[in-house]
């Protein structure tokens, strides 16, 4: 790993008040990798025996239905921590994981993190404080789909992206279209139509690139968007 690299790993939660020695003595054996678009990290069931941190790219994290459908629990991005739940329990991947967008990891052995617990127990309370954060983004998710509408659940899904609370803001849309409409429980050939939708809200999309005149405005059409989440999601 480069500099770069390990300070990303570094400013992870779970990690940023390790003492340096404790941190070195886990990333002793870290490897940054590459992965293919396509690629499938794991599957469900199988044994955790690693997990990541994303540098690059994009993974989504999928379970299968009764019905043979592929349901989207969650995308990951640029400084975003893969499994690392399932590495601390050690009783195998609750999901699968698949390359959305060529990939580069850090790749962290499960059983060195787990050792190093028992020395350190405070990484144990940044595990709980790591897992309650993933609860809470999971229930805000299906409270989404739940209570909002389509189009609400779109303003969310781009709020979250912006840096800002007022004024005008650009929001890169961060992967494939047909990715985005599933996240958000929506038809593909829908997506489309609801950011149609969104031009007397001062919203404009040119290509991947959603350009909102007000920020402020938009924001008042979910007046209880959960800011809580905005920094994870910008990351």
């Amino acid at each position: 790993m480069n500099t770069v690299d390990l300070d990303l790993v570094r400013g992870q939660p779970l990690f940023s008040d390790l003492p340096d020695e404790l941190f070195s003595r886990l990333t002793e054996t870290a490897q940054a990798r590459s992965f293919p678009k396509g690629r499938v990290l794991f599957q469900r069931g199988d044994p955790s025996d690693y997990f990541y941190v994303v540098l690059d790219g994009w993974l989504k994290l999928t379970r299968n239905t009764p019905d043979g459908d592929e349901a989207l629990l969650n995308v990951f991005s640029r400084g975003d921590m893969v499994a690392e739940a399932a590495a601390f329990m050690g009783s195998g991947y609750p999901a699968s994981a698949e390359v959305v967008d060529d990939c580069r990891l850090v790749v962290l052995e499960s059983k060195r993190f787990v050792s190093l617990t028992n020395e350190y127990p405070e990484m144990a309370l940044n595990m709980l404080a790591s897992v309650s954060r993933h609860l809470h983004f999971l229930v805000y998710e299906v409270e989404c789909l739940k209570t909002r509408t389509a189009l609400q659940r779109l303003i969310s899904f781009i709020l979250r992206r912006c840096r800002g609370q007022t004024g005008s803001c650009e929001v890169e849309l961060p992967y494939d279209k047909n990715l985005i409409a599933d996240r958000l429980g929506i038809q593909p050939q829908s997506l489309s139509r609801l950011l149609g939708r969104l031009r007397h809200l001062g919203v404009t999309t040119e290509n991947n690139t959603v350009k909102i005149a007000d920020v402020s405005r938009l924001r008042d059409y979910v007046p209880d968007e959960d800011d809580d989440l905005q920094e994870r999601t910008v990351a």
